[in-house]
Protein backbone atom coordinates (compact mmCIF):
# COMPACT_ATOMS: atom_id res chain seq x y z
CA UNK A 1 0.00 0.00 0.00
CA UNK A 2 3.01 2.25 0.79
CA UNK A 3 4.13 2.09 -2.94
CA UNK A 4 1.19 3.96 -3.80
CA UNK A 5 2.06 7.08 -2.11
CA UNK A 6 3.75 9.53 -4.42
CA UNK A 7 5.22 12.83 -3.80
CA UNK A 8 8.31 13.37 -1.27
CA UNK A 9 6.31 12.54 1.64
CA UNK A 10 5.19 9.36 0.41
CA UNK A 11 9.04 8.37 -0.95
CA UNK A 12 9.86 9.38 2.98
CA UNK A 13 7.22 6.89 4.80
CA UNK A 14 7.51 4.32 2.28
CA UNK A 15 12.02 4.49 2.81
CA UNK A 16 10.83 4.68 6.62
CA UNK A 17 8.96 1.25 6.95
CA UNK A 18 11.53 -0.75 4.63
CA UNK A 19 14.12 0.85 7.14
CA UNK A 20 11.84 -1.16 10.08
CA UNK A 21 10.87 -3.84 7.59
CA UNK A 22 14.25 -4.75 5.82
CA UNK A 23 17.53 -5.53 7.93
CA UNK A 24 19.72 -3.47 5.73
CA UNK A 25 20.88 0.11 5.69
CA UNK A 26 18.76 2.96 3.16
CA UNK A 27 21.11 3.20 -0.04
CA UNK A 28 23.71 0.68 -1.61
CA UNK A 29 25.20 -1.85 0.68
CA UNK A 30 28.85 -3.04 1.26
CA UNK A 31 28.10 -6.43 0.98
CA UNK A 32 31.80 -7.71 -0.74
CA UNK A 33 34.61 -7.49 1.13
CA UNK A 34 38.28 -8.27 0.50
CA UNK A 35 41.27 -7.56 3.27
CA UNK A 36 40.26 -4.07 3.41
CA UNK A 37 39.16 -3.18 -0.21
CA UNK A 38 35.08 -3.22 -0.58
CA UNK A 39 33.08 -3.43 -3.52
CA UNK A 40 29.62 -1.64 -3.57
CA UNK A 41 26.78 -3.33 -5.23
CA UNK A 42 23.31 -2.06 -6.61
CA UNK A 43 21.50 -3.54 -3.66
CA UNK A 44 19.06 -0.88 -1.46
CA UNK A 45 15.79 -1.43 0.22
CA UNK A 46 13.84 -1.33 -2.03
CA UNK A 47 15.77 -3.45 -4.19
CA UNK A 48 15.94 -6.31 -1.57
CA UNK A 49 12.16 -6.13 -1.21
CA UNK A 50 11.96 -6.63 -4.89
CA UNK A 51 13.59 -9.81 -5.46
CA UNK A 52 12.61 -13.00 -3.65
CA UNK A 53 15.83 -14.99 -1.87
CA UNK A 54 16.31 -17.26 -4.81
CA UNK A 55 16.85 -14.25 -7.14
CA UNK A 56 19.33 -12.75 -5.38
CA UNK A 57 21.33 -15.87 -4.82
CA UNK A 58 21.22 -16.16 -8.36
CA UNK A 59 22.89 -12.55 -9.10
CA UNK A 60 25.16 -13.09 -6.33
CA UNK A 61 26.20 -16.26 -7.97
CA UNK A 62 26.43 -14.97 -11.63
CA UNK A 63 28.83 -11.91 -10.18
CA UNK A 64 31.33 -15.02 -8.91
CA UNK A 65 30.60 -16.73 -12.39
CA UNK A 66 31.71 -13.28 -14.64
CA UNK A 67 34.63 -12.52 -12.04
CA UNK A 68 35.94 -16.18 -12.59
CA UNK A 69 35.73 -16.76 -8.68
CA UNK A 70 35.46 -20.12 -6.76
CA UNK A 71 34.14 -18.62 -3.35
CA UNK A 72 33.15 -14.81 -2.24
CA UNK A 73 32.58 -13.01 1.21
CA UNK A 74 29.30 -11.31 1.79
CA UNK A 75 27.94 -8.77 4.41
CA UNK A 76 26.32 -10.07 7.26
CA UNK A 77 22.96 -9.41 5.60
CA UNK A 78 23.30 -11.07 2.86
CA UNK A 79 24.57 -14.36 4.40
CA UNK A 80 21.13 -16.01 3.84
CA UNK A 81 21.54 -16.19 0.34
CA UNK A 82 24.79 -18.22 -0.36
CA UNK A 83 25.53 -21.18 1.07
CA UNK A 84 28.13 -21.88 3.68
CA UNK A 85 30.32 -23.85 1.51
CA UNK A 86 30.97 -21.18 -1.21
CA UNK A 87 32.07 -18.45 1.46
CA UNK A 88 35.51 -19.53 2.34
CA UNK A 89 38.79 -17.33 0.90
CA UNK A 90 37.90 -12.73 1.13
CA UNK A 91 41.56 -12.95 -0.51
CA UNK A 92 39.89 -14.40 -3.67
CA UNK A 93 38.53 -10.87 -4.75
CA UNK A 94 41.93 -9.23 -3.92
CA UNK A 95 43.91 -12.00 -6.55
CA UNK A 96 41.34 -11.21 -9.02
CA UNK A 97 41.53 -7.48 -9.02
CA UNK A 98 45.23 -7.18 -9.02
CA UNK A 99 45.16 -10.06 -11.56
CA UNK A 100 42.78 -7.96 -13.77
CA UNK A 101 44.61 -4.53 -13.35
CA UNK A 102 48.33 -6.04 -14.25
CA UNK A 103 46.69 -8.09 -17.49
CA UNK A 104 44.91 -4.90 -18.70
CA UNK A 105 48.06 -2.84 -17.79
CA UNK A 106 50.62 -5.13 -19.47
CA UNK A 107 48.54 -4.40 -22.61
CA UNK A 108 48.19 -0.88 -22.29
CA UNK A 109 52.01 -0.04 -21.63
CA UNK A 110 52.65 -3.51 -24.17
CA UNK A 111 54.73 -4.96 -21.23
CA UNK A 112 55.57 -8.41 -21.12
CA UNK A 113 54.80 -10.20 -18.20
CA UNK A 114 58.35 -10.90 -17.74
CA UNK A 115 59.47 -7.66 -18.16
CA UNK A 116 57.52 -6.50 -14.89
CA UNK A 117 59.54 -5.96 -11.95
CA UNK A 118 57.10 -5.76 -9.63
CA UNK A 119 56.79 -3.96 -5.94
CA UNK A 120 53.89 -4.70 -4.01
CA UNK A 121 53.57 -2.64 -0.97
CA UNK A 122 52.82 -5.20 2.13
CA UNK A 123 49.51 -4.73 4.07
CA UNK A 124 49.29 -7.80 5.97
CA UNK A 125 51.82 -10.94 6.13
CA UNK A 126 48.79 -13.41 5.37
CA UNK A 127 47.47 -11.85 3.12
CA UNK A 128 50.22 -10.81 1.07
CA UNK A 129 52.34 -13.61 0.89
CA UNK A 130 49.17 -15.46 -0.42
CA UNK A 131 48.96 -12.78 -3.26
CA UNK A 132 52.74 -12.91 -4.07
CA UNK A 133 52.40 -17.05 -4.08
CA UNK A 134 49.61 -15.81 -6.77
CA UNK A 135 51.27 -14.26 -8.68
CA UNK A 136 54.62 -14.27 -8.81
CA UNK A 137 55.48 -17.32 -11.04
CA UNK A 138 56.86 -15.72 -13.97
CA UNK A 139 58.29 -13.03 -12.64
CA UNK A 140 61.77 -12.14 -13.07
CA UNK A 141 61.87 -9.59 -9.78
CA UNK A 142 60.07 -8.62 -6.98
CA UNK A 143 59.95 -6.52 -3.70
CA UNK A 144 58.19 -6.12 -0.98
CA UNK A 145 57.75 -3.28 1.09
CA UNK A 146 57.24 -3.75 5.10
CA UNK A 147 57.48 -2.95 8.13
CA UNK A 148 57.47 -6.60 9.29
CA UNK A 149 60.81 -7.91 7.01
CA UNK A 150 61.00 -10.93 8.70
CA UNK A 151 57.79 -12.41 8.29
CA UNK A 152 58.99 -12.92 4.28
CA UNK A 153 62.24 -14.19 4.65
CA UNK A 154 61.18 -17.41 4.24
CA UNK A 155 58.97 -16.44 1.22
CA UNK A 156 61.69 -15.19 -0.09
CA UNK A 157 64.41 -18.32 0.70
CA UNK A 158 61.83 -20.81 -1.06
CA UNK A 159 60.67 -18.87 -4.30
CA UNK A 160 64.73 -18.47 -4.94
CA UNK A 161 65.06 -22.21 -4.54
CA UNK A 162 61.54 -23.39 -6.50
CA UNK A 163 61.32 -20.58 -9.29
CA UNK A 164 65.07 -19.05 -9.24
CA UNK A 165 62.71 -15.74 -8.59
CA UNK A 166 64.30 -12.67 -6.48
CA UNK A 167 62.27 -11.33 -3.76
CA UNK A 168 63.51 -8.67 -2.06
CA UNK A 169 62.32 -7.41 0.87
CA UNK A 170 62.59 -3.44 1.68
CA UNK A 171 61.93 -2.79 5.40
CA UNK A 172 60.07 0.54 5.89
CA UNK A 173 60.29 3.71 6.84
CA UNK A 174 62.11 3.70 2.98
CA UNK A 175 65.21 5.37 2.79
CA UNK A 176 66.34 4.64 -1.16
CA UNK A 177 64.73 4.54 -4.77
CA UNK A 178 62.49 1.18 -5.09
CA UNK A 179 63.58 -0.69 -8.21
CA UNK A 180 60.27 -1.68 -10.06
CA UNK A 181 58.18 -0.54 -13.23
CA UNK A 182 54.99 -1.70 -11.34
CA UNK A 183 53.64 -0.98 -7.83
CA UNK A 184 51.07 -2.76 -6.39
CA UNK A 185 49.65 -0.90 -3.60
CA UNK A 186 47.76 -3.01 -0.94
CA UNK A 187 48.20 -0.61 2.33
CA UNK A 188 50.70 2.28 3.23
CA UNK A 189 50.81 5.47 2.94
CA UNK A 190 51.07 7.09 -1.00
CA UNK A 191 51.81 10.42 -0.26
CA UNK A 192 55.31 8.91 1.20
CA UNK A 193 55.71 6.23 -0.69
CA UNK A 194 55.65 7.70 -3.83
CA UNK A 195 58.58 9.14 -3.02
CA UNK A 196 60.79 6.83 -3.51
CA UNK A 197 59.17 5.11 -6.54
CA UNK A 198 61.16 5.66 -9.78
CA UNK A 199 60.12 8.03 -12.65
CA UNK A 200 57.46 6.42 -14.80
CA UNK A 201 56.47 3.81 -12.56
CA UNK A 202 52.88 2.25 -13.02
CA UNK A 203 50.99 2.48 -9.74
CA UNK A 204 48.22 0.22 -9.01
CA UNK A 205 45.96 1.28 -6.29
CA UNK A 206 44.11 -1.80 -4.37
CA UNK A 207 44.40 -0.27 -0.72
CA UNK A 208 41.19 1.55 -0.81
CA UNK A 209 43.10 4.88 0.64
CA UNK A 210 41.97 7.23 -2.47
CA UNK A 211 45.65 7.56 -3.73
CA UNK A 212 45.26 9.80 -7.27
CA UNK A 213 47.08 11.16 -9.75
CA UNK A 214 47.44 14.46 -7.96
CA UNK A 215 48.68 13.12 -5.11
CA UNK A 216 51.73 11.26 -7.37
CA UNK A 217 52.50 14.45 -9.16
CA UNK A 218 52.84 16.89 -6.14
CA UNK A 219 55.80 15.01 -5.34
CA UNK A 220 57.25 15.49 -8.97
CA UNK A 221 57.64 11.93 -9.18
CA UNK A 222 55.61 11.79 -13.07
CA UNK A 223 53.79 8.53 -11.73
CA UNK A 224 51.22 6.89 -13.48
CA UNK A 225 48.20 5.92 -11.48
CA UNK A 226 45.39 3.35 -11.59
CA UNK A 227 42.67 3.06 -8.66
CA UNK A 228 41.13 -0.47 -8.05
CA UNK A 229 37.95 0.42 -8.67
CA UNK A 230 38.80 1.91 -12.66
CA UNK A 231 38.67 -0.27 -15.62
CA UNK A 232 40.45 1.45 -18.98
CA UNK A 233 39.15 -0.20 -21.88
CA UNK A 234 39.13 1.26 -25.45
CA UNK A 235 40.31 4.91 -24.23
CA UNK A 236 37.36 5.07 -21.75
CA UNK A 237 37.29 5.10 -17.56
CA UNK A 238 34.57 2.59 -16.34
CA UNK A 239 33.30 4.01 -13.16
CA UNK A 240 33.22 1.11 -10.93
CA UNK A 241 28.96 1.50 -10.91
CA UNK A 242 28.95 1.16 -14.45
CA UNK A 243 30.41 -2.21 -14.14
CA UNK A 244 28.18 -3.74 -11.75
CA UNK A 245 25.15 -2.20 -14.02
CA UNK A 246 26.88 -4.05 -16.95
CA UNK A 247 26.81 -7.42 -13.95
CA UNK A 248 23.41 -6.63 -13.84
CA UNK A 249 22.19 -5.83 -16.68
CA UNK A 250 20.25 -2.99 -15.05
CA UNK A 251 20.63 -0.48 -12.43
CA UNK A 252 17.78 1.17 -9.92
CA UNK A 253 19.89 2.97 -7.86
CA UNK A 254 22.58 5.11 -10.70
CA UNK A 255 20.64 8.30 -12.22
CA UNK A 256 20.38 8.07 -15.94
CA UNK A 257 22.91 11.11 -16.37
CA UNK A 258 25.72 9.05 -14.86
CA UNK A 259 25.44 7.17 -18.35
CA UNK A 260 24.63 9.63 -20.64
CA UNK A 261 27.78 9.69 -21.70
CA UNK A 262 27.93 6.35 -22.46
CA UNK A 263 25.88 5.46 -25.07
CA UNK A 264 28.00 2.73 -26.74
CA UNK A 265 28.40 0.56 -23.37
CA UNK A 266 24.68 0.58 -22.62
CA UNK A 267 23.78 -0.69 -26.44
CA UNK A 268 26.64 -2.79 -25.94
CA UNK A 269 25.60 -4.31 -22.59
CA UNK A 270 21.73 -3.43 -23.15
CA UNK A 271 21.86 -1.24 -19.92
CA UNK A 272 18.37 -0.41 -18.29
CA UNK A 273 18.53 2.25 -16.26
CA UNK A 274 16.32 3.92 -14.09
CA UNK A 275 16.35 7.06 -11.87
CA UNK A 276 14.86 6.64 -8.58
CA UNK A 277 15.53 9.06 -4.90
CA UNK A 278 18.28 6.64 -3.78
CA UNK A 279 21.04 7.85 -6.20
CA UNK A 280 24.61 8.13 -5.05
Amino acid sequence: MLRRFSGKWGRRLWYRWLRWRLPVACGPVDCLGSCGTEAVLPFSCEDLSAYTKEEIRDMLHRIMMEKGAQNIVVDRYLEPYLEKSLQIDGRMMLLLMADDILRQVCRKHQIARRELNLVIVASGPSETTWLIRKLGNGLNRLAVVTREPEAYQELAREFFEEEGLLVRVCARPLTQELYGNVVIELGGQGKEDCLFYRPGTIVLNLSGNGFRTVQARTCGRNLTCYNCFLIRAGGQVWDRRILQAVIFKTSTWMGGGQLQNSGKIKEKYGLEVEKTGLET
